[in-house]
């Protein structure tokens, strides 16, 4: 943290924090199995959406995400000793998630980091899933992908509930399955564009989902697929 601060950077916290993820999956015997990086050009940031299915999900992500990424997160872990101090000094953002006009005005200001070329992680879920299925998505992350003008990345998490469900806090080993998926260009697109935004990445990520990881019948058809909470 003494040498971030004054080096001016967060880069050497990324990289311990990759050490970090790599370490702890290695541990608990959980191997990250990736498809789909070489659609990602060098130099371009991005904005990455991946669904939510455990604990798992950030280390396994931030270990395979070839790039320094910041994340959206709940303004509760700011609050967490030490952690809440490093997440602050990467650059996270935090949001309050029960005042969802307050939460999307935290997010859009994540647009300014976005157009200096640092790129995020977000879970459009807005948290994790609790059945293993892909929930509905929220509408922040894409309203700050239309006002940066950033590409988003729909990144596809699989296997991950099996190994820590939200009822247990005990990891099973196993395998985690991550799908990047072909960048979806957001320059010229207004606000007006969401639904047709989410309706893209949320096609994406349930393509390479296990079958009992997917959306119920119900939440295939119709607009309900699309509406936010």
């Amino acid at each position: 943290m003494l040498i971030a601060v004054l080096c001016g950077t967060p880069d050497i916290l990324y990289r311990l924090g990759r050490l970090g993820c790599c370490l702890g999956l290695g541990l608990a015997g959980i191997r990250v199995q990736t498809d789909g990086l070489e659609f990602l050009a060098l130099g371009q940031n991005y904005l990455f959406l991946a669904n939510h299915q455990s604990y798992c999900d950030p280390p396994a992500l931030i270990s395979k995400v070839p790039r320094n990424v910041r994340l959206v997160l709940k303004k509760e872990l700011r609050s967490v000793p030490l952690l809440g101090t490093i997440m602050s000094l990467g650059g996270f953002i935090f949001i309050d998630r029960r005042q969802s006009a307050k939460a999307l005005k935290q997010m859009l200001a994540g647009a300014h980091q976005i157009r200096q070329g640092h790129s995020f992680l977000i879970y459009p879920e807005g948290t994790r899933t609790r059945t293993g299925r892909l929930g509905h998505f929220k509408k922040g992350p894409f309203a700050l992908a239309i006002e940066s003008g950033v590409p988003i990345v729909p990144v596809t998490v699989s296997g991950s509930f099996a190994i820590m469900p939200p009822i247990q806090l005990r990891l099973k080993p196993g395998t985690i399955r991550l799908t990047f998926h072909r960048p979806i260009a957001t320059t010229g697109l207004r606000q007006s564009d969401q639904h047709s935004l989410i309706n893209q990445v949320r096609q994406a990520i349930t393509l390479s989902l296990q079958e009992s990881e997917k959306p119920v019948a119900k939440q295939n058809t119709g607009k309900t697929n699309f509406e936010v909470t």
